[in-house]
């Protein structure tokens, strides 16, 4: 079992967790999302209850590893954030989840 580290949104107009979704649901939820496609070289998954994508490791901006992930919840997000995310997991669904292999 690996951890994520969630960040409770990429660009949430706030730093406040969403209420509808503990750290411990998103944990549970990243470890069972859906491989997408990549967002600018980062990778990214979704769940149930929110999208995923790979944390900058911030010196220089390289993506961090797997096991470093920000969660997108849509609610907290604009409909064009939402809508990148959405695309980008179009194709998603019979993947399988992300799991290390």
């Amino acid at each position: 079992m690996f951890t994520a580290l969630l960040i409770a949104s990429l660009v949430a107009p706030s730093n406040t967790l969403s209420t509808s979704a503990s750290v411990e649901d998103l944990q549970t939820d990243f470890e069972t999302a859906v491989a997408c496609r990549q967002i600018d070289g980062r990778k990214v998954w979704k769940g149930e209850l929110a999208y995923y994508i790979q944390s900058y490791v911030y010196e220089g901006e390289a993506a961090a590893s797997e096991e470093a992930a920000d969660a997108v919840l849509p609610e907290d997000n604009s409909a064009e954030t939402v809508k990148e995310f959405e695309e980008a997991c179009s194709l998603a669904g019979s993947a399988g989840p992300h799991a290390r292999k």
